[in-house]
């Protein structure tokens, strides 16, 4: 049996999940980061369930856990410092918070250690054939597999015979990654709302706490950085001591987005992680679903040697779980941002009803069980 092959274009969290996992496997594979090393751009990040039972498989997750945090509850508050929504975050909604750049880290160990090859300054421009990638530098690289978990703006997604697009939507978002938890003194996440804006304040570790603020495009002010202390002070009064600290705070700005891919699979190509999927990070899913993807792809190419067929049941059996959450994440999205603020009345009982009617609940947070319903066994591979 000759020794499989794999292309990868995309050195973030999919591209290097994946390669660690088809390593592992015995592929030969070989990783395009386009920058100049393995980094990832923004400031903390969610790890929820479904990404736990994949980093726990690779052996990464118990080098990760010192470096972050598990949450016990979430809340939703009002300006006013009002609960309206408790959680309790255990069992199949378990969570932890890391900086993102840890987790990126975790995951390029762990693909050299199973022997991947990882090159940066490597730009993937294109598929050619379905069967290689094509590199900047003019140079075509064949491979049994080839991988896209490029992004958003996909080069190899758009290379391709298929109907694909990257949208943005009319919402903004600030993250802070800031020294201290004089903020988090509890092990819980806070979104607090004050009409159509948001503020999540969550530890991300021992000593670190990140900050995601989130409001309407439309929101002239909301839109400055640096930030506009004194109004989101006024919007936030019960956080106006946090608003001083963001107010000399670095910070990554960007519009929320979706990616809309008719195909993940296509003979030998498949179309992993925001590539794929790219969603709003309203339910803190965007590495959950990346992560399960990746371990359900590598799961079915095990079973086979025939590659696109296994190709082509990964996509078959684990995309409605993408699908469904990218569509309620557009839908909270949705909810947060034009909700009128003269019904602001029943916004309480709104914010109710997402955390208690069960149907609801579940249905908006369908990745945290994982490939479970897609009858993918982890504890058996």
């Amino acid at each position: 049996m000759s020794l499989r092959t794999a292309e990868i274009a995309g050195g973030g969290i999919g591209g290097l999940a994946t390669a660690a996992l088809l390593a592992r496997d015995g592929w030969r594979v070989r990783v395009h980061e386009r920058g100049e090393q393995i980094r990832e751009i923004g400031a903390g990040i969610y790890i929820k369930n479904n990404s736990i039972e994949v980093l726990e498989r690779l052996g990464v997750f118990e080098r990760l856990k010192p470096h972050g945090l598990q949450l016990h509850k979430a809340e939703i508050r009002f300006a006013d410092g009002s609960l309206r929504q408790q959680r309790t975050l255990a069992g199949l909604s378990r969570v932890h918070v890391f900086a993102r750049q840890t987790l990126i880290e975790g995951l390029r160990d762990a693909a050299l250690a199973a022997g991947a090859e990882i090159i940066t300054n490597s730009t993937v421009t294109e598929a050619v054939n379905g069967r290689a990638i094509r590199t900047a530098d003019g140079r075509t690289h064949e491979a049994d597999l080839i991988v896209a978990a490029d992004g958003v703006g996909s080069a190899v997604r758009n290379s391709l015979p298929m109907r694909s697009s990257f949208r943005i939507l009319p919402t903004i978002i600030d993250r802070f990654l800031i020294e201290g938890r004089e903020f988090t003194p509890e092990d819980k996440t806070v979104e607090h709302w004050s009409g159509n804006r948001r503020i999540g304040v969550t530890p991300a570790g021992p000593n670190q706490t990140y900050v995601y603020m989130v409001a309407p495009e439309r929101d002239a002010i909301a839109r400055q950085l640096p930030l506009d202390v004194r109004d989101w002070s006024e919007r936030f009064p019960k956080l106006a001591g946090l608003m001083a600290a963001l107010g000399r705070a670095p910070s990554t700005q960007f519009n929320y987005g979706v990616v809309d891919c008719e195909k993940w699979a296509m003979g030998r190509v498949a179309i992993l992680g925001d590539a794929a999927h790219g969603l709003p990070p309203t339910l803190g899913q965007g590495a959950g679903l990346t992560l399960i993807n990746a371990y359900a792809l590598a799961h079915f190419l095990r079973q086979t040697q025939d590659v696109p067929a296994a190709v082509a049941q990964w996509e078959q059996r684990v995309r409605f779980i993408s699908d469904r959450t990218q569509a309620w994440a557009c839908r909270y999205d949705w909810f947060t941002r034009q909700w009128p603020t003269r019904l602001d009345a029943m916004r309480p009982l709104i914010t109710w009803a997402f955390g208690r009617i069960r149907y609801l609940n579940e249905s908006m947070r369908i990745a945290d069980q994982g490939l479970r319903l897609a009858g993918i066994d982890m504890q058996r591979g």
